[in-house]
């Protein structure tokens, strides 16, 4: 639903998260590198996004993450858990229904278009 006119409130967020048995800061930094935008998560654990969105968007960015770091590409099945390995650093998904694994790509942030600010912001450094 819409907060104001500039930002976006995702209500059961948490829930969701709950549900995919992923880790809502793992989640919460792929939306923000995904919509190239800022966001938090309130007092109530529900997601603010800075910035207009319809729910269909936020709904197929959420299919892209389930695709990518929660179903099992051998069975398709979701019942899967991501664990961090802590000498590559890499993420890797294990199915609990088949038994296989794999590493998930990292999440990278996309395009980010210079705003007036940050122009400015950098002209100072400069």
């Amino acid at each position: 639903m819409r907060v104001g006119t500039k930002k976006t409130l995702w209500v059961n967020y948490q829930e969701i998260c709950k549900m995919m048995g992923r880790p809502a800061e793992h989640v919460f930094t792929f939306f923000m590198a995904e919509l190239g935008t800022e966001g938090s998560i309130d007092g109530n654990q529900r997601l603010v996004i800075r910035g207009k969105y319809v729910p269909k968007y936020i709904e197929s960015l959420l299919r892209k993450y389930i695709g990518e770091y929660v179903t099992c590409k051998m069975c398709k099945s979701p019942e899967t858990d991501l664990t961090k390995d802590s000498v590559s650093r890499l993420f890797f998904c294990h199915c609990r229904g088949c038994g296989s694994s794999r590493s998930v790509a990292p999440i990278r942030s996309g395009y980010h278009a210079a705003t007036r600010a940050d122009r400015r912001a950098a002209r100072k450094v400069a």
